[in-house]
């Protein structure tokens, strides 16, 4: 019971599973989930203060691209909405489902 509540807290918990592992977890998680929910694109809100999440663009980016699906990364603060307002988180997220032929 121990060893598999250490697990999920260690391991499974998304943030948690992605920031101490490669790469690939990203990649993975995101083929995962287009695949299993037929998703039409994804957008990444990049934190400002995980610079180790916003160092696996690229490869989400290049992964999206295999896939077919568009995608967007935002970079915001969720404690500083001088960083990115949300009026421009919104305006973003337009411009990009129009861009893309989505909304």
């Amino acid at each position: 019971m121990f060893h598999d509540l250490a697990k999920r807290n260690l391991l499974d918990a998304p943030m948690i599973r992605q920031a101490r592992s490669t790469a690939e977890n990203f990649s993975g998680d995101i083929r995962r989930v287009v695949k299993d929910y037929s998703i039409d694109c994804v957008i990444w809100p990049g934190h400002m203060g995980h610079k180790d999440g916003a160092a696996t663009t690229g490869i989400m980016r290049q992964t999206c691209r295999e896939l077919g699906v568009p995608y967007m990364t935002i970079g915001l603060d969720l404690f500083d909405p001088s960083y990115t307002s949300v009026d421009e988180v919104k305006d973003k997220v337009s411009e990009f489902f129009l861009g893309m032929g989505l909304g």
